[in-house]
Parts: C-alpha cells; sequence; structure tokens
C-alpha cells in the first residue's frame, strides 16, 4: 500500500503545480493577478494541511462520528439560502467566502460508507423488499435534504453528482444493478423537470446542440474551448502565448483545460486526463484492502467522485456534455473546492495507511467501525 499512497501522492502535487502555473498563465493580464494567485496558494497550503492531518488520523472516527459532519453541511447549506449567502451568476453557492456543496461532499460519502456498512447484509443478502427498503429508500431521504438545498440554490451540476455518487455507493454496497435503472428514470424526470422551468438550461441545451447558432452568447463558450484546444495542437503554442484563453469566460476555472491544451498541447493535456484515471486506479487498490466494508466503500466513492467530476469537465470543454458549471478537481481556481478535494486524498490515504499488511498464511483483525470491536476477517485479495 506504500506504493500506492506513494503515486497517489506524486500524482496529485503534479495537478496542484500545474494549477499555480496553468492559473498564473490565465489570469496574467488582470489587475488582481497576484491576489488570484496567492488565494490559490493559500487553500493548497491548507489543503494539504488537511490532507496529512487526515492522513495521521483514523478514517473509522470520522466515519463512527458521521452525523456531526452531515448535521453541519447541512446547517452550512441553509445559511447559503438565508441572508447571509451570497448571489452571484445567477446562483446563491457561497457564505462567508466559501462553498460549502464542496464540503458536503465529504459528509455525503462519511454518511452513505457508515450507511452502507452498517446495512450491508440486508443490501446484499435480503429480500428483494428489504433491499429496496434499506439499500434504496431509506438511503435516498437520507441524502434528500442535501438535494433539495443544491436544488434551491440551484446548483444542478453539483445536484447530479450527488446523485450519480450515491448510487454507485449503494451499487458498490450490493443493492441489485436493477434500481440503477430505477435511479436512472428519475433522473430523466427531474432532468425534464430542469428543462421546463428554467430558461438557462433550455438555452444551454440548445447551445449544446447547435453551439454555431450561439456564436456571441451561450454557445462562445464551448466553441472558443474547442478553438483553443485545436490551436494548440500536439506540442502547443508555449506556456503564458495562448491568445484564445484570454476570450474564453471563466478559463481560471471551469474552462482551464483547455487553456493547458492551447498552451502545453494534446501531450500534457492527455497526462491530466490520465492523471484521474491513476488516482481512480489508486482508490480502487486501496478499496481492495480495506480493512472493513466502510473503508472499502469510503476508498470506492472517493475515487469515483473524483474521476467523476473530472470526466463532467473535460466532456463540457469539449462540447460532449451541456455545460454544468463544474471544476477540474486539483487544478481549477477555487478555495473551497481545493480544500475539498485534499480533505478526500487525504482520507483515501487514511484508508491505506491501516488496511492489514498479511500474508495468504495469517489473518488480519479488524475494528468494526461502528462499535470498535475487533473482528476476524480473511485476508484482502
Amino acid at each position: 500500500m506504500r506504493t500506492t499512497s506513494l503515486i497517489l501522492v506524486l500524482t496529485v502535487s503534479l495537478l496542484l503545480a500545474l494549477s499555480i502555473t496553468m492559473l498564473s498563465s490565465a489570469v496574467m493580464l488582470y489587475s488582481t493577478f497576484q491576489s488570484m494567485v496567492a488565494v490559490q496558494a493559500g487553500a493548497i497550503a491548507v489543503g494539504i494541511v488537511g490532507m496529512c492531518a487526515l492522513w495521521r488520523l483514523d478514517y473509522r472516527w470520522f466515519v463512527r462520528n458521521h452525523w456531526w459532519a452531515y448535521a453541519a453541511a447541512t446547517v452550512l447549506l441553509v445559511l447559503v439560502l438565508s441572508p447571509l449567502g451570497t448571489f452571484r451568476n445567477g446562483a446563491q453557492r457561497w457564505v462567508f467566502g466559501l462553498q460549502p456543496a464542496e464540503f458536503a461532499k465529504i459528509s455525503l460519502l462519511l454518511t452513505l460508507a457508515a450507511w452502507c456498512a452498517r446495512h450491508e447484509a440486508r443490501i446484499r443478502l435480503g429480500r428483494p423488499g428489504i433491499a429496496f427498503i434499506w439499500g434504496f429508500l431509506l438511503p435516498g431521504l437520507l441524502v434528500l435534504p442535501l438535494l433539495a438545498l443544491l436544488y434551491k440554490q440551484p446548483d444542478r451540476g453539483t445536484l447530479i453528482l450527488y446523485g450519480v455518487v450515491t448510487v454507485v455507493m449503494l451499487l458498490l454496497a450490493g443493492l441489485h444493478v436493477g434500481y440503477a435503472g430505477v435511479a436512472a428514470a428519475m433522473g430523466a424526470v427531474l432532468g425534464f423537470h430542469f428543462y421546463n422551468s428554467s430558461e438557462m438550461v433550455r438555452k444551454r441545451l440548445d447551445a449544446f446542440l447547435h453551439p454555431e447558432l450561439y456564436r456571441e452568447s451561450t454557445g462562445s463558450q464551448a466553441l472558443k474551448s474547442l478553438a483553443a484546444l485545436r490551436e494548440g495542437g500536439i506540442h502547443g503554442t508555449g506556456l503564458g502565448t495562448g491568445v484564445i484563453k484570454l476570450s474564453i469566460p471563466e478559463q481560471h476555472t471551469d474552462f482551464i483545460l483547455p487553456v493547458i491544451g492551447e498552451e502545453l498541447g494534446l501531450v500534457f493535456t492527455l497526462a491530466v486526463v490520465a492523471s484521474f484515471v491513476v488516482i481512480l486506479c489508486c482508490a480502487v487498490h486501496i478499496a481492495s484492502r480495506a480493512a472493513d466494508s466502510a473503508g472499502r466503500l469510503l476508498a470506492g466513492g472517493i475515487g469515483f467522485l473524483i474521476a467523476g467530476q473530472a470526466a463532467i469537465n473535460v466532456a463540457v470543454v469539449t462540447n460532449s456534455m451541456i455545460n454544468k458549471g463544474m471544476p477540474l478537481p486539483f487544478v481549477s481556481r477555487g478555495g473551497s473546492s481545493m480544500v475539498a478535494m485534499l480533505a478526500l486524498v487525504g482520507l483515501l490515504l487514511s484508508i491505506a495507511r491501516r488496511a492489514p499488511e498479511v500474508d495468504e498464511r495469517n489473518r488480519a483483525v479488524a475494528r468494526n467501525p461502528f462499535d470498535g470491536t475487533e473482528i476476524e476477517s480473511l485476508p484482502a485479495r
């Protein structure tokens, strides 16, 4: 597990270095250039401290006390919608300079890991009615308050990500795959509701289907993003020399990848994509060797969330998906996202640190994450 942890830390470190480099290039002509880079560097520093602290601490303590994280996330999301919240760019998603939806990802994963580990037998081996109640209905109701608060902001992209992560973690716990179809149908109904109730969603969908008809409005981001990627070619125009990047809206946040593509080329762009594949593979390996079910589910959920968010960002900037306004993990500008993502990496490293190191002749002794009692388990294979 030491090798896996080392690869994970090295990969994330390279992405953080790329973040500072490309942010500096993307905002080099801004009057607030120095403050923006300084804030990003500060967020990285805070995130690294948090990651190291979580690495040293036992993840099972956080799993046992997940209700505190859930309550804190709910309170912060409520405060966002209060007069204390900040309204910006058509949505109310910030409070006290933070974006609670990013930190709520941690509480979501901890809560689902705790629930699924506690009720895994009912979910995996129970009769269809029992599995539906304990593996679909009740965890759905558990996540519903977070989804409702995201809907009110609105933050539709994060809401969809939360829903998909929830279904994936339930499937990892043994829920029958047929329930994924039920969840997909519910998602389709929600998407239809979004389309009918929001003019912005309709415009974004129209721009996604026919970006050339919206060159000066909602389709400009996608067209300029593709132009920047095309201009960079294989080797790029050179660091700091990109021109198209200057006309891309939000090029330092959600659309940082086209800046990389224009200035560093296809090779670096694919390397960034490959980095998230490496992170996912590390998470899968850590999950397979985890000391208990909660660790396995938590590691799997973290890996999928990071890789899934990266996949959505890449799909948006290449106009393969409707624009959802989601940052590229570890690379895009955004203090809340950076700190939350590094905290998730810290939890991954904590799970890896406590994975039993055994051979086939010995049995590993693990601790139940809920009552602290020792349980005997077969060695991980």
